[in-house]
């Protein structure tokens, strides 16, 4: 009975063992899941946001504006003066580490008038789940007043991404 108790105890924590091991291959211990996220920017070459990381698991890849929602193949029609009838839309890239995952987060936008106060401030609830795209329109119904304007974005209330545009 005693040698039984000692296998069947072995073989336990045997099993134990190899779980604990696969577990830290795939980054699930307790600890790591338990880590704050530090948020990163990567700019690139002419200064603007390539990449913003608020937690491990999604990051704002991209900010461009336009007077038209966008997606990835119409980049080249990106732009960053208006016209006072202009709707202005900020289209918002963004990919989750793992393709596969859903990952619910949340998404703010603030658009900022040359005077530097906040005319309209938007947020809405996401699931990212692989890149995606993101869009925020605004405009004026009595036409813009012409200036320096600027949009503010940000991921789950981390780093803020500013993209500016000149009404002209």
């Amino acid at each position: 009975m005693k040698h039984r108790t000692y296998l069947l105890t072995g073989a336990s924590l045997v099993v134990f063992a190899c779980l604990l091991a696969a577990c830290e291959r795939q980054g699930a211990t307790p600890q790591r899941a338990a880590e704050a996220p530090s948020p990163a920017a990567v700019l690139g070459k002419d200064n603007t946001v390539m990449a913003v990381s608020t937690s491990p698991a999604v990051s704002i890849t991209g900010v461009e504006l336009g007077s038209a929602a966008m997606r990835p193949q119409d980049l080249p029609k990106r732009q960053k003066s208006f016209t006072t009838g202009d709707t202005v839309v900020v289209t918002i890239k963004t990919a989750t580490r793992d393709a596969q995952a859903r990952v619910p987060g949340r998404l703010k936008v603030r658009w900022i008038d040359p005077a530097g106060k906040v005319f309209n401030e938007e947020a809405k609830p996401v699931t990212f789940n692989g890149a995606g795209v993101d869009d925020f329109r605004v405009a004026e119904p009595m036409g813009w007043k012409s200036g320096n304007y600027r949009v503010e974005v940000s991921l789950d209330g981390g780093p803020v991404v500013q993209e500016g545009f000149f009404v002209r």
